[in-house]
């Protein structure tokens, strides 16, 4: 009897012809902390958190210090000591730095300054985390250590490049910063967390050392540790690691810093009228945003629970609005307050008193909803699933907080507990107090004027390009860095259990994780666009169409706290994923089930969505970032469909009919994979309840024929696309490579960071022009790509170009050294076990294997691939690119970019910015 036939009888043979589905709420095993707190007479402060299956040891030092603790006139001064401790070099001026020292260890670390800290985060292989620890001790013993007013300078243009990026390149933060100041006049937390380019370049090195002085002490600190080491290994290596850190200073012991957050802004008068700034965007924007109780008050769960129930009502009632191009609800929660923040884009500057108004009428009908109830159980069952998917990779940082704010050491059960209590009862009275009409702050940002822009002289600096420049004498390895497999270890993906169903149907099911939580995905395989009729349009508008007709009458993912989302990969494809607790799998595959048989694109529900899309379409033909990644893929996959773009006339020429015809066409079971991660039933059991499940979903799909390989570029271009008066140019050099094998997949991820590497030190660390550079690779059945990424001043776009294309001639010319290449090779391996962390992250992995058509074992055996990667393969691959036909596509003011573009010798091509007629 074949495997098929065995499963047809599945139902029979496990008595479970009719299974009964659980109540609609969720279900979910309790999850117990493991670990030990520990508060040390210096004030200093230890949780450890026992997770024995974790790869890993993360650990967080954070101190109770941000940007409200800035003197006045020194805003940034607190983010900017954040990067000056990276530079220094403990015991001796002439050591490695501890940025360097960190790189070597096989650690990733990163460090983040907010309003109410800073945070110095690692995460390393168990062999590798106790030198860590005294390395982070000395951070809080001499923070600045033979820190150099050289270095001083550097780190500071380097924080102004990257406020410049920020606030300038990327327009969401300058709208950020405004929010701030028009809702909290007066409050520390009305000011940039970072600062602003004018504030930073006013402070010295010596206003960062008495900064330190007064707040990177034992008892502003609380460190928290993560892994799978026992509490007693870990706390002595602490008090080993910390020393005399842990001890006070004076007789008494030193009690920890409590924090007094800054004070809750008081009522401002009711009805404010609406403020309208002009700023660096390309379109209209409504923000409406209230002031709630902060971390401190324990009313989180309320706030979040508030800005769900926003978001829910907005997105259904003002989704539907022409006047609307897109939506979102977010909350910034802080120690003293908690920001609210619906953002509309608008269509016109003209609608938004219209579109305000709409989207406070809504808060009558949430205040006034009698199944408020209901709506609050919803609530408080999707935030437990959130909690349960955050503390997979636990959350070091937040338990960190959670300490200060509650005096709890215990986040793992302590904080679902608290979303248990307080979204017990209804949220109606909280939202009425915090979440009414006359509260609400109103901000209209608009585009400014767009006048001629500045022409600007390149500055052109000399481009290294010798392999010499390669060498990093600071950059330490461990002993046995050669020998990479003794940290890319093999993930165990090869242990999933594969069946197919009589229906077509392909599952992957593997069962992983502590916590109680299932991932689900759901992936059809659909025909290219440029096939059979099929265009990029056509399949998101019936995809969209498809799973909003059925969503209608889905009734449990909401109930029962599952997070779905209905996501379009590679040229349309369709991945339904959902999170939920493990004990509503039943659920989950429920609703696939309904989704897949009532698939029909309804009359109504197609209006709707196809007047969205051809909203979103329209918007997106004008967004500078839009067209620019657009322009890169056209150029890079010319008339291939990696290449392709939906369009609004292709849209505009759909009716109902076309999409149920794409529907039936496409979404058959005989194409689909079900991939199934987490806390999983036994086999036989979970067999039987997805064929009890899906067994039923019927239909018959042609082969789908896979695109052709695309040809490569045949000459370098360069694009601008025009984005008048911007001060930064946005980047992106993109590059071909034919279809790579998994092992020359190995060797691209060490040429990205080998290209990384070198270029954040020219760029950002020898020039100070750029906050970062991003350099990554995408591997996609028929070829692959490299691709490079960073924003710079413009007057700097010229040389910075030069700079990239000089770094891959270097790498083709000649064969790097081979400790070189063993340093790339290593920090491939020390992040390999990193992609396997989560469920979610282990459902894509799997996937990836299916959409790329590899064996299943191909992840155990990538280490293997990783140790194998040698100076010649690296220089092989190099010479596969398509260089001398790069694509490079600037996003700035052509008007100051042009003329140093071609004074360099670059052939130029702008792509004007549309009229606003033509928006």
């Amino acid at each position: 009897m074949s495997p098929r036939w065995v499963l047809l009888l599945l139902p029979g043979l496990f008595g479970c012809a009719a299974l009964t589905l659980p109540p609609n709420e969720p279900v979910a095993r309790s999850v117990r902390f493991r670990g030990a707190y520990e508060e040390f007479p210096s004030g200093l402060r230890l949780v450890v958190h026992e997770n024995p299956r974790a790869s890993r040891v993360t650990m967080v030092v954070s101190y109770r210090v941000g940007a409200t603790d800035e003197p006045a006139g020194k805003e940034g001064l607190a983010h900017l000591v954040e990067h000056l401790t990276f530079l220094a070099r403990p015991a001796e001026a002439r050591a490695p730095r501890r940025s360097s020292r960190l790189l070597a260890s096989g650690a990733e670390s990163n460090a983040s300054t907010s309003h109410d800290g800073t945070d110095y985060f690692l995460t390393v292989p168990p062999e590798q985390w106790a030198p860590l620890v005294a390395l982070e001790a000395g951070r809080l013993r001499a923070p600045l250590e033979n820190v150099t007013e050289e270095d001083f300078r550097v780190a500071r243009d380097v924080v102004v490049a990257e406020l410049r990026q920020r606030y300038e390149a990327g327009p969401e933060g300058m709208q950020q910063r405004w929010l701030h100041e028009a809702l909290l006049p007066g409050s520390a937390y009305g000011r940039p967390a970072g600062g602003t380019p004018e504030s930073v370049q006013h402070l010295t090195l010596e206003d960062a050392r008495a900064f330190v002085r007064a707040h990177y002490t034992p008892a502003h600190a609380v460190v928290v540790v993560s892994g799978p080491l026992s509490s007693e290994r870990v706390r002595g290596t602490v008090r080993a690691g910390f020393a005399e850190l842990t001890e006070s200073r004076q007789a008494m012991p030193t009690p920890p810093v409590r924090r007094v957050p800054p004070p809750f802004p008081p009522e401002a008068p009711g009805n404010a009228p609406l403020v309208v700034k002009q700023g660096p965007v390309e379109y209209p924007r409504l923000w409406l945003t209230w002031t709630l109780p902060g971390l401190y008050s324990g009313q989180t769960p309320q706030a979040l629970a508030a800005q769900g129930l926003l978001e829910g009502r907005l997105v259904s009632q003002l989704a539907r609005e022409e006047r609307v191009h897109n939506l979102s609800v977010s909350l910034e929660v802080m120690d003293g307050v908690a920001l609210l923040i619906a953002r509309i884009d608008l269509m016109k500057e003209e609608d938004a008193g219209k579109v305000a108004e709409r989207a406070l009428d809504q808060l009558i009908d949430l205040l006034m909803n009698r199944g408020i109830g209901g709506l609050t159980a919803s609530a408080r069952a999707m935030l437990l699933t959130q909690a349960f998917a955050e503390l997979e990779q636990f959350p070091v940082r937040e338990a960190a907080r959670f300490l200060r704010a509650t005096g709890q050491a215990d986040y793992v059960s302590g904080w679902p507990r608290q979303i248990r209590e307080e979204l017990s009862k209804d949220v109606g009275p909280y939202l009425y107090q915090y979440v009414r009409r006359e509260r609400v702050r109103k901000l209209l940002v608009v585009p400014e004027p767009s006048g001629p822009g500045r022409t600007v002289v390149g500055e052109r600096f000399a481009p290294l390009a010798g392999l010499e420049d390669f060498a990093d004498e600071e950059l330490l390895l461990p002993p046995g860095a050669p020998d990479v497999r003794q940290v890319a270890r093999a993930p165990g993906l090869d242990e999933a259990e594969r069946f197919t169903l009589g229906n077509g149907l392909r599952v992957v099911a593997l069962r992983r994780g502590l916590m109680p939580l299932v991932e689900a995905r759901l992936w059809v395989r659909t025909q290219p666009p440029g096939t059979e009729g099929n265009t990029l349009a056509l399949s998101r508008l019936a995809l969209h169409g498809s799973y909003l007709s059925a969503s209608r009458r889905w009734r449990h993912g909401e109930k029962v706290g599952a997070r779905t989302s209905l996501q379009l990969r590679d040229e349309g494809q369709p991945v339904l994923a959902v999170a939920a607790p493990s004990g509503n799998l039943l659920h989950v595959l429920e609703d696939m089930q309904q989704w897949m048989r009532d698939r029909e694109v309804e009359p109504r529900p197609f209006e709707y969505v196809h007047a969205w899309q051809l909203r979103q379409l329209e918007r997106e033909a004008a967004l500078s970032d839009t067209r620019a990644e657009r322009v890169l893929m056209a150029r890079l996959f010319p008339g291939h469909p990696y290449g392709a773009a939906p369009s609004v006339e292709e849209a505009r020429a759909l009716d109902a009919s076309k999409a149920n015809a794409w529907v039936d066409a496409e979404l058959n079971p005989d194409r689909a994979t079900l991939f199934l991660v987490g806390d999983l039933p036994p086999a036989p059991r979970l067999r039987a309840q997805v064929e009890q499940m899906l067994g039923g979903w019927r239909g018959r799909s042609k082969p789908v024929q896979p695109p052709p390989a695309p040809p490569p570029p045949s000459r370098r271009a360069v694009v601008v696309v025009d984005r008048p008066g911007a001060s930064q140019a946005e980047l992106q050099l993109g590059l071909r490579w034919p279809e790579l094998s998994a092992r020359e997949e190995a060797t691209a991820s060490a040429l990205a960071w080998l290209l990384e590497h070198r270029l954040g030190h020219q760029l950002r660390e020898r020039l100070g022009i750029t906050y970062g550079v991003r350099v990554s690779h995408e591997a996609r059945p028929r070829a692959s790509t490299l691709r490079l990424r960073v924003a710079v001043e413009r007057s700097a776009a010229a040389g910075a170009v030069e700079q990239l294309l000089a770094e891959l001639g270097t790498l083709e010319a000649e064969a790097l050294p081979r400790e070189v290449v063993e340093r790339a090779r290593w920090q491939v391996a020390r992040g390999y076990d990193l992609r396997f962390q989560t469920t979610a992250q282990v459902a894509e992995r799997l996937l990836e294997l299916e959409r790329l058509d590899r064996p299943p074992d191909a992840w155990e055996r990538y280490p293997e691939a990783i140790a194998a990667v040698t100076p010649q393969a690296l220089q092989a691959l190099v010479k596969r690119l398509s260089l001398g036909a790069e694509v490079v596509v600037i996003l700035g003011d052509a008007a100051a970019l042009r003329p140093q573009l071609q004074e360099a010798g670059f052939p130029v091509e702008v792509l004007e910015r549309p009229t606003q007629d033509n928006r």
